[in-house]
């Protein structure tokens, strides 16, 4: 009985060390784990979480990339797995927040091509909750809305196939590549619009007589504005150039997108989509300039726009930075 005892007094010792060990191994484990956890997360640069075909997915890291470049801002991703040949998405935004174009390219439906709507995309994909630390090189927004199949040039008229699509893009190094060039846009806020210029183009056609030279800017929110000149405003002198609704030459335009929701990748651009407006006011040129051998021209714009007689928007203290073309 004695040795029965010792033997027991023994093993409840081997226990009561065992369970002190065992212990100290979980605290350990324990502790390296949430210690894991914390590198996992500061290891996280970017990410991205999206509801596509009503399935969830929380992507971090692997194929996705972030970079920002002549005040635009670019965000990427690829998925796929041994299952799923996945898709890719590539979202373009300015750096305050204007959607340019939304491209997802889905691999798992015989490459379908969809993008966001080419003149105005805000009326079918929101982005709220816009945040871009330039400093920090920290971008975040989220996404909701719908994506349409690409359209070709026979099919601008009908309706194409929609899909809906919903996140947010997070990343935390957005990279920089620097810009040889100066951004040709025009921008103005007012109480019931706001126009800020998603992408413009600029042309000459000699067979214009009275206004060769148009510059267009175009928004996110399905406006576009054209400034008109009989010659190019790089050689326009500086002052200020009024006109009424009445003014063939050196004049504002001021139109909005009316055309069905269509993605094109090329922006057919069509006068029947367009609803045009009447327009009066002035703009001046303030400063020509080169930057980088470019001749960049500033100015600044007030616009008065009327919808048969009526005036709907007044806008004062607009400003614009063309480059020559």
């Amino acid at each position: 009985m004695v040795g029965t005892k010792k033997n027991i007094s023994t093993y409840g010792k081997y226990c009561r060390w065992f369970l002190i060990k065992a212990n100290s191994l979980l605290l350990f484990l324990f502790i390296a784990s949430c210690e894991r956890e914390e590198v996992l997360k500061e290891e996280v640069v970017n990410s991205l979480n999206i509801k596509i075909d009503n399935e969830q997915l929380n992507l971090i890291n692997s194929r996705i990339g972030s970079n920002e470049s002549c005040e635009s801002l670019f965000f990427s991703c690829s998925y796929q797995n041994n299952k799923n040949p996945g898709f890719r998405i590539e979202f373009s935004l300015l750096k305050n927040g204007t959607l340019k174009n939304i491209t997802l390219f889905d691999y798992r439906n015989q490459n379908a091509h969809f993008e966001s709507a080419d003149f105005n995309p805000k009326g079918l994909m929101t982005i709220s909750n816009f945040n871009y630390d330039e400093t920090k090189k920290y971008l975040h927004f989220d996404f909701k809305g719908y994506l349409l199949e690409q359209s070709y040039y026979d099919e601008l008229d009908i309706d194409k196939k929609r899909k809906y699509i919903e996140g947010s893009v997070t990343s935390n190094n957005v990279r920089t590549t620097e810009c040889p060039y100066t951004f040709t846009n025009m921008n103005f806020k007012g109480t019931a619009l706001s126009f800020f210029t998603a992408f413009h183009f600029g042309e000459y056609d000699p067979k214009l007589l009275n206004n060769p030279y148009q510059m267009y800017f175009y928004t996110d929110n399905g406006f576009r504005a054209l400034i008109k000149s009989k010659i190019k405003l790089p050689n326009l002198a500086v002052g200020t150039y009024k006109f009424d609704q009445n003014t063939i030459e050196n004049r504002i335009d001021f139109d909005q997108y009316v055309g069905i929701f269509r993605a094109t990748q090329l922006l057919w651009i069509r006068d029947i989509d367009w609803k045009k407006y009447q327009t009066a006011g002035s703009y001046t040129i303030l400063e020509h300039t080169t930057i980088n051998e470019e001749k960049v021209t500033r100015g600044e714009m007030n616009l008065q726009v009327y919808n048969k007689g009526a005036l709907i928007h007044n806008i004062t203290n607009g400003k614009f930075v063309v480059t020559d073309f």
